[in-house]
Formats: structure tokens, C-alpha cells, sequence
């Protein structure tokens, strides 16, 4: 809940910020002309009504985009028309008709580009469009949209709209569970423009949300005591309210249960009765929370009867996830057993469609790196072109240097020749000249060596910071990983469990928990393996057992486990099954059932799986597996096979899971003394091949002969 609130909070301070409302309308040219004026009057109530009443804000913007539509065409009734139809796709979104409003904002972006100009039209119309995409389930638009939107500003110097566009890729990083980025775009988006308070409270809760997930409290406590400062200023009884129940939650996380009770009390206060923007429910939710861990069970009750008034249990969004909970909690406390097992159904729901939205911000955000990879080595490329050319100058000073050198000595062999008779004094010219000669030549020696020494001590300090970072950033990304892949199980097993053992379930009911609770429990163990197996590898305590083995049968074994997850998949098996290897079976069953269950987690339902097998040219044997799915790009390849890596979190977390599988795969295949390789294109597929060596391989078993029939 604490996540959704401090969002719908910087979306209402973005929507109520003067800049917003000051935003240029009027066509090009028509400023002048009497004509216009029933349009302006309908864009700009639009902009006012937008977050206090959408409807009306679309009425007036399609009345808006119905006159412009009705002028001459021309560049201004353009630009006036793409403003209109931007205003109206504002307004659906608002009212959550979300297909509506990509339409109207696709038409805008198409009228507004035709001049080839650049405008901040485009920019905010960029902006419109990753908040559609993002309230459409559409990651990957909505993160080009940001990143697009944020280019647009950096050319116009609009600062204002690159703050907005990097809180934009700070949000869907926050989807990601990526902590450490998020944090870092909110902190830029302030440095970038921080004139407006409202802009500066956005941030402070951006922020403070971020340091709350990460269980930072005191530093989250600093963030959003910044902002209600701003909020007061501002005189927003309604912004004022949200970011009291922001502190009220941060208190509770810390057991300060009266400091929590009383932000929660002041937040109620100052929304009183007439609360437009629908947040009471929230602060309710919050102070149930309160009164359940001061084990004050009847106030905890009558609190979320006030949040859930008027709820559809099976319909909630996200914001109600953790009230949910709460509410489970609190029912199967006071031994009703009905609402506590709805609302631990629609935690459930909430749960997936969470797991569902983070897979999604991932396999986005695993595009958008390869794009940032291949801007990074161009730089790179820049750099080592950079490095040639001094060298090239060094070089070129030297050989400056040689020929001044030259010149000396043929002057001073002239001169000997010219005058005898200084010959004596000459010569020690000479011997001067060359012992300077060799002092410059050992100096500039000493300079070139220091410079390099510098070069390579600062190549390896940035090296050295880069690997702590990296240390740092996948350890914080393995922790935030673990607790939302841990957590998401174990509330369907606890819950489910300890409603089945009070008896109070019908037995059609009791059968469909029981298999959420084994789903969710082989789920656990299927995490809990990983991280076991990865921990004994890297101490070296696995040893392999010597079994003669068919690998027709291991393919098979390995296909048995996982059937339900290759449902609906093209799946075949090629090659000779008979090949006969010597192995350890468990460990070569886990091999290929790694590898097909993750190209089944990222081919589409009804993509090819191929699994085949063949005789390697050096006498082994190799196990090869291709799909058709989402492909990984080439630059990710090395890394996704290392236990925590980033982008081995990002691969392997887009569908869940810790992020250890193909590195448990790679040593697994090594103990056998083989290899593991592995091939991909975004968006054609992937494939691994598994080889074995030809000391693994034995010999095939001979038919027996038939036997003659005796006479």
C-alpha cells in the first residue's frame, strides 16, 4: 500500500503544479484572431478541471478537438488540434479508458510531428504516452517514451520536463525492484530542476519511498518530513494528509506505534469528510495496522470496515495489497474466517499481478541496457581513439625533438670545420650538448613512466570502484529479490494452511488451497535448492557419482519434471537417444531441466522447443536446446552465467526465480569436464549447447545375435 500511495501523491502534485497549468495551447499564428477564442477558453478549463474532475476536463478538451477540427487546416489548426487531442488523452487516462486514450495520444503525436519541428508539445506529448503505456501493462513503450521524452527536453532546455521524464524511469525501475537506480533518477531529477516546491516535494516522496523499501526508515522519516514542510507551505490540506500517511506507515515499520497513531490521526483530520481524491481508505488501512500490532483487535476491525466500505474484494487494484493483508490477519484473529479468506484471496490476486508487472519491467529494462552496452562501448572506442592520437603526438614530439638534436650537431660540426682553431672549445660545446641531450632524453623517459604509472593506477582504481559497485548492487538486487520471491509464496502457504487446519473450508475449496499451497511450496524448495547448490559449488563439496547412462532416459526423466511447465509448447527430441554416457544421473537430469524450463519461461505459448542430440567431432557428445522465444543480446551472454549478476537478475527474474540456474547449469557441466555455450539474437531465440567430452561417452551396447533354430 505504502508504494501506491506515494505515487497517486506525485501524480496529483504533477497535475496541480502551475507549470502544468501554464502549459502553451493557442496555435501559431492565431493570437491575435477573435476566432480562437472559444477554443482557449475550453483548453484551458480542461487543464483546470483535469485532476479534480476528468469528466468534465474531457468534455471540454473533445470540445476543444472538435473545433480546432472544424477550422481551415493550416500549421496553427495543427498545433491546435494535437494540443486538444493531448488534453483528451490526459483526461481518459483519468477515467481509466486507457485504449481511448493511447488512440488520442498515437493521432497527436502523429499531427504535432508532421512539421518536423521539435516543440514541448512533443515533449509533453511524450510524456502522455508513457503514462498510457505504463497504465496499459506496456513497460517497454512507456520506458522509450521516458527515455524519448527526456531526449526532447535536453534539446529545447526545457529542465522542468527532463525532472519529469527521469521520475518517469525512477517509476518504472521501482516496478523493476531495481532500488539503487530508482533512487539515483529521482536524485537527478532534482538536481536537473528543482524551481518549483511542488516538483521538490515530488522528489522528496520518490525518494522517501525508495529508502522505505529498502528498509532505510530513518532516512525515508528525513525524506518526508522535507516534504510535508513543502506540503504546508503550499497550504494543501490534501497533500498534507498523503504524506502524513506516508510518515504514519514509516512510523509503524519502526514500532513507533504513537508517533504512527498520531500522523495517522492528523492525516484523517485534514481530509475530513469531503474527500475528493478517495485517500481515507488508505489512512483507515494504516491505523488498522496500528491498533492489530498493539493487539487491539475490535478497534483494528471497525478500522477496515471504514477502508473496505463500498469495496468489491474481487476488483481491488494495487493500492490495496498490504490492507489485504492486514485484513487477513486481523479476521483469522478474531475467528472470521469468511473475510479473512477473501481478503487472502485477493492478496493472492494482487501478489501475481504484481509478479507479473515486475517480469514485465524487466525484460524492458534488459533491452534498454543492451541499447545503453552498445552506447558504452562506442565511448569506449572514442576513448581508445583518443589515447591513439597521444601517443601519436607523443611520438611526433620526439621525433621534433630529434631533429632540433640533428641540427645541433651538424651546426657544430660546420662550426669545427669553419674554425680550427676553437676545436678544443667546441668539442666540450659538444659534450654539453650531448650530456643534455641524455638529461632531457632520461627526463622526458621519467615523465613518459610516471604518466603511465598515473594511467594504470587510475585504470585500476576505476576498476576496482566499478567491481564494488557492481558487488554492492547485485547484493542490495539479490536481497530485494529474495524478499519479494520468498514473500509472494509463503503468504498462499501460511495463509491458505492455516485457514485449511481450522476446519472451516468446504472440501472442493480445501482441495483448490492445497494446490496453491503445494504450488507455492515447490516453488520455495525450487529456490532454496538453487542457493544450496550454488553455496556447495562454490566450496567444491559436490562430487558426481559414476553411473553408465542412456541420455534417451535422462531427457526423459528431465521432461517428467517439468511437463507442466512445457504445456503448450512445440516440444521434440532429435538425435540418437541411445547414446550411452557415464555421468551422475540426478546432476545430469537438473542439467537439462534447467535449460528447457527456461527457454519455456520465454517462448510464447505455442514457440518451438527443440531438444538434440549428436555426436561431437572430437568423439563426445553433445545436448543442444533451442527456442524460439525472446532472445538475450549478445552482449549479456557472459554475464548472465554468473550466480547474482545484474544482468543475470534481470534475465533470469523476468520470470521469476533468484537468478542462479544457469550458473548452477555452467559448473554443474563443468564437473562432468565439459562445456556450456550459448547463442541468442533479441527476438529470434536462443540456444545451448551442452558437450560432453569423449571420455564420457562409452561404447554402444551390442545387439545379441540371433539364435539359429536347431534342426
Amino acid at each position: 500500500m505504502f508504494k501506491w500511495l506515494t505515487l497517486f501523491l506525485a501524480l496529483v502534485v504533477l497535475r496541480i503544479s502551475p507549470a502544468y497549468a501554464d502549459q502553451a495551447a493557442r496555435p501559431t499564428g492565431s493570437i491575435d484572431k477573435p476566432g480562437w477564442t472559444e477554443f482557449d477558453g475550453l483548453v484551458a478549463y480542461a487543464k483546470k478541471t483535469m485532476m479534480a474532475d476528468p469528466k468534465s476536463a474531457l468534455d471540454k478538451a473533445r470540445g476543444a478537438t472538435a473545433f480546432a477540427q472544424r477550422q481551415p487546416v493550416s500549421p496553427g489548426q495543427q498545433q491546435a488540434l494535437a494540443t486538444a487531442l493531448w488534453l483528451e488523452a490526459e483526461a481518459l487516462t483519468r477515467v481509466n479508458q486507457v485504449p481511448q486514450a493511447r488512440v488520442a495520444v498515437v493521432q497527436a503525436i502523429k499531427i504535432a510531428s508532421s512539421d518536423g519541428k521539435i516543440t514541448k508539445l512533443d515533449g509533453d506529448l511524450a510524456l502522455t504516452r508513457a503514462r498510457v503505456a505504463d497504465n496499459d501493462g506496456d513497460v517497454e513503450l512507456a520506458l522509450k517514451s521516458y527515455q524519448k521524452a527526456y531526449d526532447i527536453f535536453v534539446k529545447i532546455g526545457q529542465p522542468r520536463g527532463q525532472s519529469m521524464a527521469l521520475q518517469g524511469l525512477g517509476s518504472i525501475y521501482e516496478e523493476a525492484h531495481d532500488l539503487p537506480r530508482e533512487i539515483y533518477y529521482y536524485k537527478e531529477a532534482a538536481q536537473v530542476y528543482s524551481a518549483e516546491p511542488v516538483m521538490q516535494l515530488t522528489i522528496a516522496n520518490y525518494v522517501g519511498f525508495a529508502l522505505h523499501q529498502a528498509g532505510r526508515y530513518e532516512e525515508a522519516l528525513t525524506e518526508f518530513r522535507r516534504a510535508l514542510t513543502i506540503a504546508i507551505a503550499l497550504k494543501s490540506p490534501y497533500l498534507e494528509a498523503r504524506i502524513l500517511t506516508n510518515i504514519a506507515d514509516t512510523y509503524a515499520k519502526l514500532h513507533n506505534l504513537s508517533a504512527a497513531q498520531s500522523a495517522a490521526n492528523q492525516a484523517l483530520k485534514l481530509l475530513g469528510n469531503d474527500d475528493k481524491f478517495g485517500w481515507t481508505p488508505f489512512a483507515w488501512g494504516i491505523k488498522a495496522e496500528i491498533e492489530f500490532d498493539r493487539g487491539a483487535l475490535a478497534r483494528a476491525t471497525d478500522d477496515l470496515a471504514k477502508a473496505f466500505r463500498g469495496v468489491d474484494l474481487t476488483k481491488t487494484i494495487a493500492p490495496f495489497r498490504d490492507m489485504h493483508e492486514i485484513a487477513y490477519k486481523v479476521y483469522r484473529a478474531t475467528g472470521n474466517y469468511p473475510l479473512a479468506l477473501a481478503h487472502l484471496e485477493a492478496l493472492k490476486r494482487l501478489d501475481d499481478e504484481g509478479h507479473s508487472l515486475t517480469a514485465s519491467a524487466n525484460l524492458a529494462l534488459m533491452s534498454a541496457r543492451f541499447d545503453f552496452a552498445n552506447q558504452k562501448l562506442q565511448i569506449e572506442h572514442l576513448k581508445t581513439e583518443q589515447l591513439q592520437r597521444d601517443a601519436s603526438l607523443r611520438a611526433s614530439r620526439f621525433a621534433t625533438l630529434g631533429v632540433v638534436l640533428l641540427s645541433l650537431i651538424l651546426v657544430a660540426v660546420l662550426i669545427i670545420i669553419w674554425i680550427s682553431w676553437r676545436h678544443r672549445l667546441l668539442g666540450e660545446h659538444r659534450d654539453a650538448i650531448s650530456k643534455a641531450n641524455t638529461e632531457l632524453t632520461r627526463t622526458l623517459g621519467e615523465r613518459d613512466l610516471e604518466i603511465e604509472r598515473r594511467i594504470e593506477t587510475e585504470c585500476r582504481l576505476r576498476d576496482a570502484k566499478e567491481a564494488a559497485e557492481q558487488a554492492s548492487g547485485a547484493k542490495t538486487k539479490f536481497l530485494a529479490t529474495m524478499s519479494h520471491e520468498l514473500r509472494t509464496p509463503l503468504n498462499a502457504i501460511i495463509g491458505f494452511a492455516d485457514i485449511i487446519s481450522l476446519g472451516v473450508v468446504a472440501p472442493a475449496k480445501a482441495q483448490e488451497y492445497s494446490a496453491d499451497i503445494s504450488a507455492g511450496g515447490r516453488r520455495l524448495l525450487a529456490i532454496l535448492s538453487d542457493i544450496l547448490d550454488t553455496t556447495n559449488l562454490e566450496a567444491g563439496k559436490i562430487s558426481l557419482s559414476e553411473d553408465e547412462l542412456v541420455l534417451g532416459e535422462i531427457i526423459e526423466g528431465a521432461l517428467a519434471n517439468i511437463g507442466n511447465q512445457v504445456a503448450g509448447k512445440q516440444l521434440s527430441v532429435i538425435g540418437d537417444r541411445g547414446s550411452r554416457v557415464r555421468g551422475d544421473a540426478e546432476r545430469l537430469v537438473q542439467i537439462v531441466q534447467n535449460l528447457v524450463s527456461n527457454a519455456a519461461k520465454f517462448t510464447a505459448p505455442g514457440g518451438r522447443i527443440e531438444i538434440g542430440l549428436a555426436c561431437a567431432k572430437d568423439g563426445g557428445v553433445d545436448v543442444t536446446i533451442c527456442d524460439d522465444g525472446i532472445g538475450i543480446p549478445a552482449e549479456q551472454l557472459e554475464r548472465i552465467v554468473e550466480p547474482f549478476g545484474q544482468v543475470a537478475g534481470v534475465y533470469a527474474r523476468a520470470q521469476g526465480g533468484a537468478g542462479l540456474g544457469l550458473a548452477i547449469v555452467k559448473s554443474l557441466v563443468a564437473l562432468h569436464g565439459g562445456t556450456l555455450t550459448i547463442t541468442s539474437e533479441p527476438a529470434k531465440g536462443t540456444s545451448v549447447l551442452v558437450h560432453l567430452p569423449a571420455a564420457r561417452v562409452l561404447p554402444q551396447r551390442a545387439e545379441p545375435a540371433p539364435v539359429e533354430a536347431q534342426g
